[in-house]
């Protein structure tokens, strides 16, 4: 990769996350599809979810930003636990596939919107799953957090979930390809993902296509984009900047894995880290981190 592409993916994908516009086939030409290719224990992680905030005194009521919500699954899951939830993503393609899926609750909605220009003081906890790898230089990286404490009122919790650098470089390195097909009413639909890994910058190159076949044709769709992944140390000093305390590590949305007090001896599975805070700073925000997808 020529440091002029890398400078132009880069430029890209920042505009991605910060909002500007949206291209990767996976968040717009096959929202429809996110949930057939990316399957998740929604409900069951949710209770984990749920069980970490009512900890941290944010109780079914609470108002939760699901902060990169996708589809809304977790959004909708959390509703129906019995929280105000707003979901909130980038793409327009993914929110109407979210607003698709409410079935008439009132206590949860979907906006397109940008993570680092939030409301101030409108959330008791946020929820971020998967979304903060996509985030390159350090500015974003810092200004995320930032956002996120902002927008959390007075002992606010924040749960998030990101891709720790050494494992997962070192499964990507084992396993660069993943490959998944679906039969949908649109025809069968095939993914295929090959990472690249980028050691020197920490991060991940990935080449994606989606192929749908259907009646004798075949429709294929390519994005290369990269991801950014994130040592404790990095998360650590992000987060207390932005005034965050009390941060616990898990290795999954799972609660028999407990907090881990070292990075190297923690089972941080699916190269995740999970984070809690519930004794906050003076600017009184909790953080609490679990395992994405």
């Amino acid at each position: 990769m020529t440091e002029e592409t890398a400078l132009h993916r880069e430029t890209e994908q920042r505009s991605v996350a910060t909002g500007k516009f949206c291209i990767r086939p996976f968040y717009t030409e096959y929202a429809w599809a996110f949930d057939l290719l990316i399957d998740r224990p929604v409900r069951k992680e949710s209770a984990t979810i749920v069980a970490w905030l009512i900890e941290r005194g944010v109780r079914p009521g609470g108002d939760v930003l699901d902060a990169g919500c996708g589809t809304g699954r977790y959004a909708i899951e959390l509703a129906r636990r019995g929280y105000n939830v707003n979901g909130m993503d980038i793409s327009p393609e993914l929110v109407d596939e979210a607003r698709r899926s409410l079935g008439g609750r009132q206590n949860v909605s979907f906006t397109v919107g940008d993570i680092l220009a939030l409301p101030a003081a409108s959330y008791d906890a946020i929820l971020c799953r998967g979304v903060l790898n996509d985030f390159l230089n350090d500015d974003d990286r810092q200004e995320v957090f930032a956002s996120f404490s902002r927008a959390l009122r007075s002992a606010g919790v924040l749960i998030l979930d990101v891709r720790e650098w050494a494992a997962t470089a070192a499964r990507k390195a084992r396993e660069p390809v993943f490959r998944k097909s679906v039969d949908t009413d649109r025809g069968k639909l095939t993914f295929t993902s090959v990472t690249e890994v980028d050691a020197e910058n920490r991060r991940l190159v990935v080449s994606e296509r989606h192929t749908l076949s259907a009646d004798g044709h075949e429709r294929s769709s390519d994005h290369v984009f990269v991801m950014r992944c994130w040592t404790r140390d990095e998360l650590d000093s992000n987060l207390r900047a932005a005034g965050f305390d009390g941060i616990a590590y898990f290795g999954a949305y799972d609660p028999a894995i407990g907090p881990a007090a070292r990075i190297d001896s923690s089972p941080w599975r699916n190269e995740r880290i999970l984070r809690s805070d519930n004794t906050p700073l003076q600017p009184t925000r909790g953080a609490h981190q679990s395992d994405g997808p």
